[in-house]
């Protein structure tokens, strides 16, 4: 049977929230050869609903769609004016809460989050929201277990995603929790996503603050370091492909970045580290990966780092035999 999911918007809502993940459902459709999601909008303002950027879409309302028929429910995220409006709207609030009820998954997308917990239904678990949600949150709700890092976290039936792209990240660990890691690598493949992002990754990007920062002299160098860590990177290479002298070079990079080159580099090494560790090689294979000399090494960093080892980390979040 096909799994109905409602993908609720509201006028002002952030059209990647929506567009991401039905992307993600309808390229497994598309990988499957069956209809294995069907996807419904559904809005009050419905039929067309207004995104922030101007795009609209055409929605179902609230009558049109029986809140028993859902499977999975996620709430998009978007302007605060829209969101505020939906969360006081009596008839969403009920007919989301009858929907949780029934539903196998239910979560939000973005600063959705807002609404779940302004509806009571994020409870004792963990979750996500987008990063300029966090205040309101921990004002409103201090003692609601926000993970304000994970750019998505699944705990139990509730998933939740810092929004945005993330989104597509969530989707795609749906579809594996549903088909397999071997269709959700298809469709990843087929959106063209570069790597997979797992649900502990971190909001904030190092290699995204370093190329915007200052004057973005070292965005190429940034780029060139991430297309090479399993070689040696020490400042002198560095300087060499910066075209700067050493000495200014350290000077320099640590004033418009806010890390030394060394310690950029192996911030980097150790995330690249996760993520390799989360798709299942060895640790042999991920510390020669990482330009560590060799699996001891990365360990030693890894503890230092993240406070736990990397074979604990694998335990967590290797990749389970599909």
């Amino acid at each position: 049977m096909s799994h109905s999911i409602a993908l609720i918007a509201f006028d002002g809502f952030q059209l990647l929230d929506l567009a991401g993940p039905a992307a993600v459902f309808g390229a497994a459709n598309d990988r499957l050869g069956k209809e294995a999601y069907s996807i419904k909008y559904i809005a009050v303002e419905a039929p067309a609903v207004r995104s922030g950027c101007g795009l609209s879409i055409i929605a179902s309302g609230l009558a049109d769609v029986s809140p028993e028929s859902i499977d999975s429910i996620l709430i998009s995220g978007g302007e605060d004016a829209g969101l505020h409006k939906l969360i006081a709207n009596r008839s969403v609030r009920d007919w989301t809460i009858r929907a949780v009820k029934v539903a196998s998954r239910y979560g939000s997308i973005c600063s959705g989050s807002i609404a779940l917990a302004a509806w009571g239904l994020i409870g004792d678990r963990r979750f996500a929201s987008h990063w300029e949600a966090v205040p309101e949150i921990r004002k409103r709700w201090p003692d609601l277990n926000l993970d304000a890092e994970s750019i998505f976290v699944n705990d139990g039936p509730l998933w939740t995603s810092a929004g945005v792209t993330t989104g597509i990240d969530m989707a795609l660990a749906i579809v594996e929790a549903d088909h397999g890691a071997g269709v959700a690598r298809a469709v990843a493949q087929r959106l063209v996503l570069s790597v997979r992002r797992p649900g502990w990754q971190s909001q904030y990007s190092p290699a995204l603050a370093a190329q915007g920062a200052r004057d973005g002299r070292y965005s190429d160098l940034i780029g060139w370091i991430a297309a090479h860590l399993d070689q040696p990177l020490g400042v002198e290479t560095l300087a060499e492909q910066a075209g700067e002298s050493t000495r200014s070079f350290h000077r320099n990079f640590t004033a418009a970045v806010g890390a030394t080159p060394a310690r950029y580099v192996m911030t980097r090494r150790l995330d690249h580290a996760r993520i390799l560790i989360g798709q299942g090689l060895s640790l042999k294979q991920v510390a020669a990966g990482c330009g560590f000399a060799d699996a001891a090494h990365l360990s030693v960093a890894f503890h230092k780092q993240f406070g736990m080892t990397a074979s604990a980390f694998r335990l967590v979040h290797g990749r389970k035999s599909e």
